[in-house]
């Protein structure tokens, strides 16, 4: 046929052919997916940004965590620098008794040995007071400025220089307040006293003798000099104790099954014998402490210490086991009057402080502190705070 005569010119034909092929292809290619751009398409490319915004919360908690760390140990840190107020620990003071001149024209004469003569037995630790009777044979006034000094060794436990405690002369003195009679401030020449001064017997048994000397107000001694000599008793325990450890260095073991048991002692719980530290109670500051000496026998307790005019103070008292103290008083040996205290022990059993009648704690009175530790938290503190 011709083309001419169909009434379609060629080039129109080829023409429909070529789209009518494109059209198909199109349709095969895009019949299971939707049009580029649409609205599924939008949604997919929101849902796929998202994990990446959310990504970025993480890092914000973690650096607020360690703001809220270092806020917290800053407001803490202040009270555990907290320290107490510090006490000063008195020094002991050595007598070098060869630096003292002997004086020309200051002597003393020995009358009588009142309390522990020669030979006296005492018991480890025990408190006693010794007593000489002498009488001023110089040709000067002993006043308050005397004092009395330990020469070249001092195994009791008091200072090695104190002052001269001169009273009028009795018999009936005692380790107890009121039983000195009056005390002697001067002693004219030719006149006659007992120089007395409170000790405690050494731990350790044996035989002692121990010299003192008298120094007048111009630093001389006043010859001669005095002394006391006495033996310490070996109790049993420890004549135990020592008879074992004589056996174990023997060459010749001695089999287990016959050597001697030592006993064992039962401990009392809260003993107060020992050498404390105490709150001054004649310093008005309060926080100047000094040494005191006690020993427990029962439920009895005895002791002494010397104030910051090195002038000695007795105290005496009882034990309150119900309440782990100690009911008593203190005072000067030549006084009638006595200060009450009640003091209560640590359950540390190295501390005490004073109470009222109540058992409320009392500040600003005597507390104390033995072994090496200080007193209690309280005590630190000076009165009326």
């Amino acid at each position: 046929m011709n083309p001419k005569q169909s009434g379609i010119p060629m080039r129109l034909r080829i023409w429909i052919v070529l789209c009518m092929l494109i059209i198909s292809g199109c349709s095969k290619t895009d019949s299971h997916r939707p049009l580029s751009g649409g609205i599924t398409d939008l949604f997919t490319l929101k849902t796929v940004t998202m994990p990446a915004l959310a990504s970025s919360r993480p890092t914000k908690t973690a650096t607020q965590t360690p703001t809220s760390e270092k806020s917290l140990t800053a407001t803490i840190t202040p009270t555990e620098t907290s320290t107490p107020i510090p006490i000063v620990t008195p020094t002991s003071f050595f007598v070098d008794i060869s630096a003292y001149p002997f004086s020309a024209s200051d002597k003393l004469e020995m009358v009588d040995d009142i309390t522990i003569p020669d030979g006296t037995m005492l018991k480890p630790g025990q408190m006693f007071i010794k007593s000489w009777r002498i009488k001023n044979a110089g040709n000067k006034i002993w006043n308050n400025n005397y004092r009395l000094a330990l020469a070249y060794s001092n195994p009791f436990n008091t200072p090695q220089m104190t002052h001269a405690i001169f009273i009028q002369p009795t018999e009936l003195i005692d380790f107890a307040i009121s039983t000195w009679n009056p005390r002697q401030y001067n002693v004219g020449v030719n006149d006659t006293v007992d120089l007395v001064i409170p000790l405690q017997a050494p731990e350790q048994a044996g035989d002692y003798m121990v010299e003192f000397f008298l120094i007048n107000s111009d630093d001389e001694i006043v010859p001669p000099k005095i002394w006391i000599r006495f033996s310490v008793e070996l109790l049993p325990q420890f004549a135990t104790q020592t008879a074992v450890a004589i056996a174990e260095l023997t060459e010749t073991a001695t089999p287990p099954s016959e050597r001697v048991r030592v006993p064992t002692p039962t401990p009392q719980p809260f003993d107060w014998t020992g050498t404390w530290l105490i709150r001054n109670p004649y310093s008005d500051t309060g926080m100047i402490p000094v040494q005191a000496w006690l020993t427990q026998s029962g439920d009895t307790v005895t002791g002494f210490f010397y104030d910051t005019d090195e002038e000695p103070v007795l105290i005496e008292g009882t034990v309150d086991r119900e309440n782990q103290g100690f009911i008593g008083k203190f005072a000067q040996p030549w006084q009638n009057r006595a200060v009450p205290v009640k003091w209560r022990m640590l359950i540390n059993r190295n501390q005490f402080y004073a109470v009222t009648d109540s058992g409320e704690t009392e500040f600003g009175t005597i507390c104390g502190g033995r072994n090496g530790m200080a007193f209690p938290e309280h005590c630190s503190m000076p009165p009326g705070i």
